[in-house]
């Protein structure tokens, strides 16, 4: 056998790694545009509204993009970012999606929340799109609180998940069920690149934690 057989198996575990972390990394780029997307047109919406209100929407949707990428940029540089009160990033994104919750007739309850390691845009990201997926499984009731273990939770009275359909709910592409879809894999993404995770509590508990 030559040298080249021996190393081939590390050099084949190599090539291996570096596809799935370009594969990573597409997959993340793509969630990443979908959230963009979203927040601009948030704020086309909130520029088609009249008066000072509407202009008041576009500016602080504007400032999240920016917040946004500023704070991907640090994670890029390998920069961990300050930690963030949970319980400011709750009450931002309840005034960011005031309107939606008034129009789904929909009540947020925030209970008392910790720090958690993350930077705020991220923090607010995560609970965004976690609250945002209660609302779209038609929740009357969403509660956003802290469990002893240092998890974060949102709870909501929604249809909720199935056995069967628990297993693929953070899949890129699992396609909408009771709200779920790109935000959730981008959830499990942030976090896990943050060392953090993301979990499902059957029928509707979504929590997670960042170490």
């Amino acid at each position: 056998m030559s040298a080249l057989s021996i190393e081939e198996p590390a050099f084949v575990a190599e090539v291996a790694g570096l596809a799935r972390a370009y594969a990573e990394s597409q997959t993340f780029v793509s969630l990443l545009a979908h959230e963009l997307r979203t927040l601009l047109k948030v704020t086309e919406r909130a520029l088609d509204s009249p008066g000072e209100e509407g202009l008041a929407a576009a500016r602080e949707s504007t400032r999240t993009v920016q917040d946004l990428v500023e704070s991907l940029l640090e994670v890029a540089r390998g920069r961990p970012g300050d930690p963030a009160d949970a319980g400011l990033a709750a009450a931002a994104v309840v005034q960011e999606l005031r309107d939606e919750i008034e129009r789904r007739d929909a009540e947020i309850v925030v209970g008392e929340l910790p720090v958690v390691p993350l930077p705020r845009v991220l923090l607010e990201t995560v609970l965004r799109n976690l609250v945002v997926n209660a609302l779209e499984a038609d929740a009357s009731r969403v509660e956003v609180f802290a469990r002893g273990d240092g998890a974060v939770c949102v709870r909501d009275d929604g249809a909720g998940v199935s056995p069967r359909n628990a297993a693929r709910i953070f899949g890129v592409y699992s396609g909408k069920f009771g709200g779920a879809g790109l935000g959730l894999a981008l959830c499990r993404e942030i976090l896990r690149r943050r060392g953090g995770e993301v979990w499902l509590e059957l029928p509707s508990t979504f929590c997670f934690r960042v170490r």
